[in-house]
């Protein structure tokens, strides 16, 4: 899990959230933490698919019989992830029945030592198999997958190769079920990405070379790009000079994709994936959004995107512009100088507080150079922004 361990805590006791975020860092020190408490937990919505998680350790303390109809409710979805119910003062009836509810694990807490949450952990992760490859299921004509890059509830990567020409390709497939669940939004929202940048050929925009309908799937072909994803070259550390020139081509993209009136609303280092030769590319438009549409795919005051990158007017349901894109790449630019984001909370609500509200944190004085540039990116306020995706990259451009 080269992009970091995604865990969905589900605690409401501060301590416990606490100890396993520095059990799990040691054993995964990229880990990311989305914390819940089981009251917010129990109000997702029916359709939540645990897509953006890799595991849930799920607290059966609070509200015992609310937390297994939860566990019964999502962990046996197809695509959802492992679920480990840990429980105070609990007894083999209890493990039996969380079991039973769709959990991979059942952990006594008062009994709980490190090597043995790791290796419940491990097997939980494990039990998480991708979906086979298949040789050109629901792919066009003379099209095999090599490899299964995710798998998700309704949509799933491939990476594929042409049995004659040896071309590669990545093929992103929308199950025909989860058209049938919601043929609106769903596969409105599969077709923006290719809609929105069909026919841009630009080489900070991955390309995107066709859509199509087999086997009861709509599929979109693009670009691979087998350099990597921008988060995890941020692990490895970013020298001050390679950070600039990534948020430059970044912003380069953006210019790209702003000019054909589009925003794309999930800028974050996992959407940025790299060429061999460390050029960075703007992926997944899923969320992309036409400027001037008239007709929204999402409806208004409805909150999509990443909140450790979200802009305050995104994380309110407010309506947004291209400074808002630019927001986000402020946040990446800071990350990239310093190893760290600039904003920390344990629940997304907090971290959509933060934007708006906390001040904003200061570069090490070793970067001191780069403070007018990341802060102004960064303001919470549109109009304390950079004004266009152009100026923004003539001021990046200037700080080389």
């Amino acid at each position: 899990m080269s992009e970091g361990l995604r865990v969905l805590v589900i605690e409401a006791e501060t301590p416990a959230r606490e100890w396993l975020r520095h059990h799990i860092h040691v054993v995964w020190p990229t880990a990311q933490f989305t914390e819940l408490a089981p009251a917010a937990a129990r109000g997702m919505p029916d359709e939540f698919g645990g897509g953006d998680f890799d595991l849930v350790v799920l607290s059966l303390d609070e509200g015992r019989e609310a937390a297994l109809e939860w566990l019964g409710r999502y962990a046996r979805r197809p695509g959802f992830p492992p679920v480990v119910a840990l429980a105070r003062g609990g007894d083999e009836a209890l493990a039996v029945r969380a079991v039973k509810a769709g959990a991979e694990d059942y952990l006594p807490l008062e009994r709980l030592r490190h090597d043995g949450l790791v290796a419940a952990l491990r097997q939980a992760l494990a039990s998480r198999r991708p979906r086979p490859a298949t040789h050109g299921a629901g792919l066009p004509r003379g099209w095999q997958t090599r490899e299964t890059l995710h798998a998700g509830e309704f949509s799933s990567v491939l990476l594929a190769e042409h049995a004659d020409s040896g071309e590669t390709r990545v093929y992103k497939l929308l199950q025909g079920g989860a058209v049938e669940l919601d043929a609106g939004l769903l596969y409105a929202r599969f077709l923006a990405e290719y809609e929105c940048i069909a026919g841009l050929e630009h080489p900070n925009v991955v390309q995107i070379h066709d859509i199509g309908v087999a086997d009861d799937q709509a599929w979109i072909a693009m670009e691979y790009l087998s350099g990597g994803t921008l988060a995890t070259r941020i692990a490895q550390g970013i020298a001050p000079d390679e950070a600039l020139a990534m948020a430059r081509g970044i912003a380069r993209g953006l210019l790209a994709v702003h000019g054909l009136g589009v925003l794309h609303r999930d800028l974050k280092p996992a959407n940025v994936m790299l060429r061999e030769d460390d050029t960075p590319v703007l992926i997944d438009f899923g969320l992309a959004k036409a400027m001037r549409s008239e007709q929204a795919i999402t409806s208004p005051g409805m909150i999509f995107g990443t909140p450790w990158y979200m802009s305050p007017e995104q994380g309110h349901g407010a309506p947004m512009d291209e400074r808002s894109d630019g927001y986000s790449l402020g946040i990446m630019l800071f990350e990239m100088l310093t190893g760290e984001r600039p904003f920390h909370a344990r629940t997304p609500m907090a971290l959509v507080y933060q934007h708006r509200n906390a001040p904003r944190p200061a570069l090490p004085p070793t970067l001191a150079e780069y403070q007018p540039l990341v802060h102004r990116m960064m303001a919470a306020e549109p109009s304390a922004r950079f004004e266009s995706t152009a100026h923004l990259l003539m001021a990046l451009e200037a700080a080389a």
